[in-house]
């Protein structure tokens, strides 16, 4: 999405749909999907409310701030529909550890299909309601450990960052992939080949040399879970939390 240097706007949560018209069939939960689309399919570069005005069929972009007051607007309605998706158990498994890393992997899935999420998640107050049922459960799930709401937010921060880092990451590398035609580890490889062998050739660096040799090309498959449970091995351990 283009930088938008204007203030930000009210939370769309505060500005009832307005009531349907004969004349045109647009309406806020269309417009959202349209958003989703464009944006899953491009990223967020290309999420203008003309391609959006174009995808739903209004006359004009300004059409669509009746229906969602602004893109801060928009915005908000995207974060909290990526949090809707995400499934929450109807009960709390009993186990911190089990049910935020559950919670998280399940995160985790959604964002894989929305990676244009960690760009956008931090530009607005995620006040929705699927956001806020979302966050409410995570608490829930930390209360019983007697943590303060300080602690409860380092953690839920972590586990954020590496979650919403994931998806930055990702969606830098599918666009890298999709710039250079390279798809493929093969193709990657094949291409890094004659670049690297000069620079290798002198053993100036023989641990690079070694891992680059030695390394699997599908190891990674695996990080963001891998990742996650050090993560909450190195949380349990700083601040004394039973394990199960």
């Amino acid at each position: 999405m283009k930088e938008d240097t204007t203030p930000p706007g009210p939370l769309i949560w505060s500005l009832p749909e307005p009531p349907g018209r004969p004349t045109t069939t647009l309406s806020r939960a269309g417009i959202l999907r349209a958003a989703l689309a464009l944006a899953d399919a491009e990223g967020t570069a290309a999420l203008t409310m003309r391609r959006i005005a174009t995808a739903v069929g209004a006359s004009t972009p300004m059409s669509l701030y009746r229906y969602v007051g602004s893109k801060d607007g928009l915005v908000d309605l995207m974060i909290d529909a990526v949090y809707g998706e995400i499934p929450l158990p109807a009960a709390h498994s009993g186990s911190w550890r089990a049910g935020l890393e559950r919670l998280s992997l399940d995160t985790w899935t959604v964002l894989a299909k929305h990676l244009w999420f960690g760009s956008l998640v931090h530009t607005r107050p995620p006040f929705g309601p699927n956001a806020l049922r979302y966050f409410d459960f995570r608490f829930a799930l930390l209360e019983p450990l007697g943590l303060g709401a300080d602690e409860m937010t380092r953690i839920t921060a972590a586990i954020d960052g590496h979650l919403f880092g994931a998806a930055l990451q990702t969606a830098e590398e599918q666009r890298m992939r999709a710039r250079t035609g390279l798809h493929t580890e093969e193709e990657l490889a094949a291409v890094a080949e004659p670049v690297l062998r000069p620079l290798l050739a002198d053993d100036r660096y023989p641990a690079f040399t070694r891992w680059l040799e030695g390394r699997s090309p599908t190891a990674v498959d695996d990080s963001v879970e891998w990742t996650l449970a050090c993560l909450l091995d190195g949380i349990a351990a700083r601040l004394g939390l039973p394990k199960g």
